[in-house]
């Protein structure tokens, strides 16, 4: 039959396309093509056999013609591979000795929609896109050693290739070696990549001794937006010890925000951090510190929102605008601790509240945890130290102060010092009535001043020195100056008379800095950590003169028995400063407030505290 012109115009260009694609087949391996698609993903890829694919991983079949297709298009998938979808973790048990195979597909990488990333510099062209890749063990073999520091199972292990064969071997004699991939820390691994086609992800159980029982159990994440577990690697502490007594502790975020507009939003949402507390003693979360599916399952104290709950809980954990500045802060107050014991706190950023976060910031949800350097705090033996937070007046207190158990608990102890500034201020109200603070700029006492910075500035000095900061009397805080010798414990003992008798002669240790303390709370011997020297100069430099507030000098008498003074290293408080905290911070090592124009000895004004 003879073709019509159409006709043999379309047979020639099918037999020219066909002799194309057999040229091709001819002259270049698919093996060759894949493996130059991501070369910096795959240093230690070696090329493997179709009769050696079916001993690696079973139930996988081989076909040349469709490796030259990118799987976007075919759908093929190998047996035993799971498809990680980008900010949808994926969580496996896996025995030792044997490997899970995970595959980000290039479509997933070129469909920048999927994660709603607006990184448009990584947009998946010619350079590829940036990939986020991180795991988290939640469980890991435990050793049967019974002693105090067991041996533990060795760290999982995360391996990367543009190629199934070479990163997810089902057989673990034929599993890329130790030096190929990146061994988890503490139950952590974080790795970036950048991906211009389809990626593997292996990881791997390491063969364990017979010593151990268990499986490991592992989740693994992928995303274009971030790490989504997180171990942030700072040398500052995000979370604060401010205090702790015998059975007490107090922990406090920094600022959530310190933009005005942002705290009302902040305060109408959950608290967004988590607090996993540990004792020093126990070996519970010892490879998993930087897992947060690890801690959750090995903490002994798991504080939460839902902690608050639980009517016997042990912690209480609230968003709050206490302390220095006024800002957003979450506050993790701990009660029924040992005494004496040493414990590490460790914070994450739950996943839901980064993902807000994120919304916030015009950006996309699904982003995952993040934990944060321990914190580490302890408590002490003495009991006549209570930490005491929420003050109505006082609202920048949170430290421990001198206490009696027999008389007060910790709120009504909180209450009876608040109570008692408060009425020290009305005074203070009194004599600022004599200055003229809504006069004329020509008419007032500063042009840089207001009554305004006055008032802040001497409640501020005025809470400080009026609840004073207490130490148990066996410290060994070389700051810590002790008072109130002279005064029975709250159980009716007295110090020895060898160690008594000389502090009753000196007139500061005798006694408490105020008489309200000896008199009403009766806490017995203490030591204080004096208030820092700055607090005063601040309300001479913002207060009128006329009011005769005057502060002493060091050298003077007065200065080594009523304030303390920064040392820089911040490797312990030398002096107190609402919201100092005994985590080491960069406020340790600040200079105070010039002296100039400070007056040289304690005014009239100033004593009516201390009578």
């Amino acid at each position: 039959m003879q073709l019509s012109p159409l006709q043999s115009r379309l047979a020639a260009s099918l037999a020219a396309s066909l002799f194309i694609l057999a040229l091709y087949l001819l002259l270049f391996s698919p093996h060759v093509a894949f493996a130059a698609e991501l070369p910096a993903l795959d240093p230690y890829h070696s090329l493997i056999t179709a009769d050696e694919l079916g001993d690696i991983l079973p139930g996988a079949h081989y076909d040349a013609e469709l490796d030259l297709f990118d799987r976007s298009i075919t759908g093929q998938v190998p047996d035993g591979v799971f498809v990680l979808e980008l900010n949808k973790p994926r969580a496996l048990n896996l025995s030792p000795g044997t490997t899970a195979c995970y595959l980000v597909q290039k479509n997933t990488l070129s469909s920048m929609g999927a994660s709603g990333s607006t990184n448009k510099s990584e947009e998946a062209h010619g350079d590829g896109v940036h990939l986020y890749l991180s795991a988290n063990t939640c469980l890991q073999p435990s050793s049967s050693d019974t002693t105090s520091k067991p041996t533990l199972a060795p760290q999982l292990m995360l391996f990367i290739s543009n190629s199934s064969l070479a990163g997810c071997p089902k057989d673990s004699s034929k599993a890329p070696k130790e030096g190929e991939g990146k061994i988890f820390v503490e139950g952590a691994v974080m790795y970036g990549v950048n991906a211009t086609g389809e990626v593997y992800i292996g990881i791997t159980a390491p063969n364990v001794s017979a010593d151990f029982r268990g499986v490991y159990n592992f989740e693994v994440a992928a995303s274009l937006d971030g790490y989504f577990h997180r171990f942030e690697k700072q040398t500052t502490s995000e979370l604060l010890w401010m205090d702790s007594d015998s059975t007490s502790a107090l922990l406090v975020t920094r600022n959530l925000t310190e933009n005005i507009d942002d705290v009302q939003r902040i305060l109408s949402q959950e608290p967004p951090y988590e607090l996993f507390v540990t004792n020093k003693n126990s070996n519970a979360t010892d490879g998993l510190k930087h897992s947060v599916c690890g801690l959750k399952h090995t903490a002994q104290i798991v504080a939460d929102y839902r902690s608050n709950s639980k009517l016997s809980g042990s912690v209480r954990t609230a968003l709050t605008l206490r302390g220095p500045g006024g800002f957003p802060k979450q506050q993790f107050y701990f009660v029924a601790l040992n005494a004496s014991s040493t414990y590490d706190g460790i914070l994450v950023k739950k996943a839901n509240a980064t993902a807000k976060e994120k919304r916030q910031n015009g950006g996309v949800s699904g982003v995952g945890s993040v934990i944060f350097k321990a914190t580490e705090f302890h408590t002490v033996s003495g009991t006549n130290c209570k930490v005491v937070t929420d003050l109505e007046f006082c609202d920048e207190i949170q430290y421990a102060v001198a206490g009696n158990d027999a008389k007060f608990n910790s709120t009504e102890l909180a209450k009876a010092y608040d109570d008692y500034a408060k009425k020290m201020y009305a005074n203070f109200e009194k004599v600022l009535m004599q200055i003229p603070c809504e006069a004329g700029r020509t008419s007032r006492y500063s042009l840089a001043r207001k009554c305004g910075d006055c008032m802040a500035a001497y409640k501020k000095w005025l809470c400080t020195v009026s609840i004073p900061r207490c130490e148990d009397f066996r410290s060994n805080n070389p700051y810590g100056l002790v008072r109130n010798a002279a005064q029975a414990f709250p159980n009716g003992t007295l110090l020895p008379d060898e160690e008594r008798q000389p502090l009753e002669l000196l007139p500061y240790s005798r006694v408490s800095r105020n008489s309200f303390i000896d008199n009403e709370i009766q806490p017995g011997p203490y030591k204080e950590v004096l208030p820092c020297d700055d607090i005063c100069y601040e309300v001479v430099q913002n207060c009128p003169a006329k009011i005769g507030f005057g502060c002493p000098e060091p050298g003077m008498v007065a200065f080594e028995y009523s304030y303390g003074r920064r040392t820089r290293n911040g490797s312990t408080v030398a002096c107190n400063y609402p919201g100092e905290a005994r985590t080491p911070t960069s406020l340790a090592g600040m200079k105070p407030p010039s002296r100039m124009f400070l007056t040289g000895g304690l005014s009239l004004a100033a004593m009516l505290l201390l009578a």
